[in-house]
């Protein structure tokens, strides 16, 4: 019974000192959903013409993908862009994922990045106006940015529910691990004279 009950000790150091593995579901970034009615907490630049945030129908698209409002982005000629800078913690795995829509306009472009890293590279692309669902897993650096890249000529292409939250527990730090060593050896030592003991 007192093997059992330190194995049961054992098991729990384990889970405290390593983290037990669970959801995490908070999203890293400011106004990702846009529900500010606006582009609050996004960095713009480059051609940011015919980009705005709207609500209800607009063009071809019938409304946000989830809450009342979302990107339309129709710059003409050359690339916009909207970024934003976030703070997350070192060797943390997290996923990058968002919504967006189009139909085919030609020429049209979207592209997203991670800390300047091209994860997606669409040209005229085409959900049937439909929204898609696009993900990424990442790994924190302490501080990193996402940002998009985006030319729609001939109308628009639409962007919702950006976000950045935590897919995994944080990757255990060195002087972690030696203590979780230190103290499985400690109780497998006691486990063991415990049950020489009661021989």
């Amino acid at each position: 019974m007192r093997q059992k009950a330190l194995l049961a000790v054992a098991t729990l150091l384990a889970v405290l000192l390593v983290g037990a593995p669970t959801a995490f579901a908070t999203n890293l970034l400011n106004n990702g959903s846009f529900e500010t009615g606006d582009f609050t907490g996004w960095t713009t630049g480059g051609n940011f013409a015919d980009t705005e945030v709207v609500s209800g129908p607009f063009y071809v698209y019938s409304g946000a993908e989830d809450g009342n409002y979302y990107a339309v982005l129709g710059p003409v000629g050359s690339d916009g862009t909207i970024s934003q800078t976030f703070s997350d913690t070192v060797g943390t795995h997290y996923t990058f994922s968002f919504w967006f829509a189009s139909i085919d306009d030609i020429p049209s472009d979207f592209s997203a990045y991670w800390d300047g890293t091209r994860l997606l590279s669409l040209t005229n692309p085409d959900t049937s106006a439909a929204w898609s669902e696009y993900s990424f897993t990442m790994t924190g650096t302490g501080s990193d940015t996402i940002q998009f890249a985006f030319r729609d000529d001939p109308a628009y292409m639409a962007l919702d529910n950006v976000s950045v939250s935590q897919s995994g527990p944080t990757t255990p730090e060195p002087s972690s691990l030696l203590l979780l060593g230190s103290g499985l050896l400690t109780v497998g030592g006691v486990i063991r004279r415990k049950f020489r003991a009661n021989r």
